[in-house]
């Protein structure tokens, strides 16, 4: 395994980093799903390890979304 990386804006607005961040589980989900597809049906430890992740991702992802809905950033006032 290897730490992903994270795309930077050199942005450091409240927003901006929400944004990023949501991006980033977005990629992060995106992985997790695919390692789904390549353990499934191989083992059952590594499918539960996987939708655990999905899980986790998905819920950081709506949290993310739930402080983006309301947020209105400065420049947009």
């Amino acid at each position: 395994m290897k730490i992903a990386s994270i795309e930077e804006s050199h942005k450091h607005s409240i927003y901006d980093i929400l944004v990023e961040s949501s991006t980033h589980e977005a990629a992060a989900l995106d992985l997790y799903k695919q390692f789904l597809d390549v353990v499934k049906d191989r083992s059952i430890y590594l499918e539960e390890y996987a939708r655990g992740m999905i899980s986790q991702e998905e819920l950081h992802s709506m949290e993310l979304r739930k402080m983006l809905r309301d947020f209105k950033p400065r420049d947009q006032n």
